[in-house]
């Protein structure tokens, strides 16, 4: 890697991780590798925990509100592996910006990261978020009795993302992968692609999936 790449990695995580917490005042930003998360029965699944690109969210956000139009505030939003919640704020953001009234929940399986995520969204918002300690293969998606706009930031393995869809297969559900490492794991469960963004950054990469007729 070159001296102008280092640094244009860096100036890069700067402006779409570590600004967020520099303005909002909140903790979104360290790293927390796995081994780090003590303590915790099963982490085989799972990947470390890094912020979400700030205009990647956005830019999903906005791709569908476009497509979606007057039934995106039908949708229930839900971060998969949402860590210390950022996702999720920025997703409320630019709700509130639009003033779009939409259900956002944020479910982790490592327990200290609700906490976080729930300071987080007080600190933003003043008022507590839907944030809960939940595994994702196990969680009843079904009880929230809506169609789902499910985001993932490459929170898990292969397996694990098998076992989430098959779980979701009989709910109207999209779906935002980024850093999409396991396509074909969607491919198998039939979704379909209705968005797809590359970039030179691997967090610049997103495809939006489908597996209903918008």
């Amino acid at each position: 890697m070159t001296l102008f790449n280092m640094l244009q990695k860096t100036w890069h995580n700067f402006l779409e991780r570590q600004l967020f917490d520099l303005i909002h005042g909140t903790n979104t930003y360290e790293v927390v590798d796995k081994a780090d998360f003590l303590p915790i029965v099963d982490l085989k699944h799972g990947k470390a925990y890094y912020a979400s690109w700030t205009n990647e969210v956005k830019n999903s956000h906005q791709v569908l509100t476009h497509l979606l139009k007057s039934h995106f505030s039908d949708y229930v939003f839900i971060d998969l592996g949402c860590g210390k919640g950022k996702a999720c704020l920025v997703w409320e953001m630019q709700n509130r910006r639009l003033a779009q009234n939409q259900l956002i929940y944020g479910l982790d399986y490592y327990e200290p990261f609700i906490t976080i995520a729930q300071k987080n969204y007080v600190q933003v918002f003043k008022q507590s978020g839907n944030f809960y300690h939940a595994d994702a293969q196990h969680f009843d998606y079904q009880q929230l009795n809506k169609p789902l706009i499910i985001y993932l930031f490459n929170p898990f393995d292969a397996y694990l993302l098998d076992a989430v869809l098959r779980k979701i297969d009989s709910t109207p559900c999209i779906c935002i992968y980024n850093i999409p490492m396991h396509q074909d794991v969607f491919d198998k469960h039939e979704f379909q692609r209705i968005y797809s963004k590359d970039g030179p950054n691997q967090n610049q990469k997103t495809i939006i999936y489908s597996n209903h007729e918008l």
